[in-house]
């Protein structure tokens, strides 16, 4: 009866996420672009793009959660959780450790990759102009490698799935944080997963349907005119899953003695 439960739960998170792209499709998916924009941009930057990117997750992460309760309570989304989530000091402090921590997740997935996918990986081959052949790589996929590094990767994650704003509404230490985070991913798992599962699926079903539609009417001149809309619309159908995840989760968690009166609906 709990797995039902949970099912039921993470199926009512993506109706949610749904809605929220009903309701705001430019402005939500717009908060989305930028979100993912500047983790790309900083992702780009050559040796410490990474670190970079894990910096910005955290403030990232809240201006998401702040453009789905601003949707789901009738408001116009923005930008503007991002400038507030740096306003107080000593919130802004532990948000950047937050973010090296998150950091140190990625460098070191990234290492589990590369070291234990290497003779695989060097089997690949590359084209003159620096591409994949992917039927090399289909050939010497790193299985080894992926499942190490996802064993590693997804218990941090679910630490650190909540913590930005954990730590920006709820005025927790890090550490609290992260243990709080991991333990409501650890109970609600079935449902996280059914959330992310269903707005992964629809999001394929997109793109699927988008591709059949274009090759039918023969369209593929432009193909990029449709499917990056569509692209988008999904993606921001995936991230729409954060705030309902958050508001369920954790509405009901209590600040600690020291905190001051953060509510959801005035900071996020």
């Amino acid at each position: 009866m709990r797995l039902f439960e949970q099912i039921r739960l993470g199926t009512g998170w993506f109706r949610d996420s749904l809605k929220t792209v009903r309701l705001q499709p430019l402005s939500f998916t717009a908060v989305v672009i930028a979100y993912a924009g500047i983790m790309g941009l900083l992702g780009l930057i050559p040796i410490v793009g990474i670190v970079f990117a894990g910096f910005f997750w955290p403030f990232g992460t809240i201006m998401i959660a702040g453009a789905g309760r601003d949707t789901l309570s009738g408001k116009i989304p923005s930008t503007r959780p991002l400038a507030e989530s740096f306003a107080k000091p000593d919130t802004r402090l532990r948000l950047v450790r937050a973010g090296i921590l998150y950091s140190i997740v990625l460098v070191t997935a990234a290492a589990i990759w590369q070291f234990l996918g290497a003779d695989e990986i060097a089997q690949w081959q590359i084209t003159k102009d620096d591409r994949v052949v992917w039927s090399s790589a289909l050939q010497h996929i790193p299985y080894g490698a992926i499942i190490a590094s996802t064993a590693f990767y997804i218990p941090c994650m679910m630490a650190m799935w909540f913590t930005p704003l954990l730590i920006y509404l709820k005025n927790m230490t890090i550490g609290k944080a992260l243990f709080y985070s991991f333990t409501g991913c650890l109970t609600n798992l079935a449902a996280v997963i059914t959330a992310l599962f269903l707005a992964f699926f629809t999001f394929s079903v997109m793109i699927g349907c988008a591709s059949v539609l274009l090759g039918v009417m023969g369209a593929g001149s432009i193909a990029i005119f449709v499917l990056l809309p569509v692209t988008l619309l999904g993606t921001a159908i995936f991230y729409g899953t954060y705030y309902p995840m958050w508001r369920s989760v954790f509405s009901e968690v209590s600040h600690s003695d020291t905190a001051p009166d953060y509510e959801m609906p005035t900071r996020v």
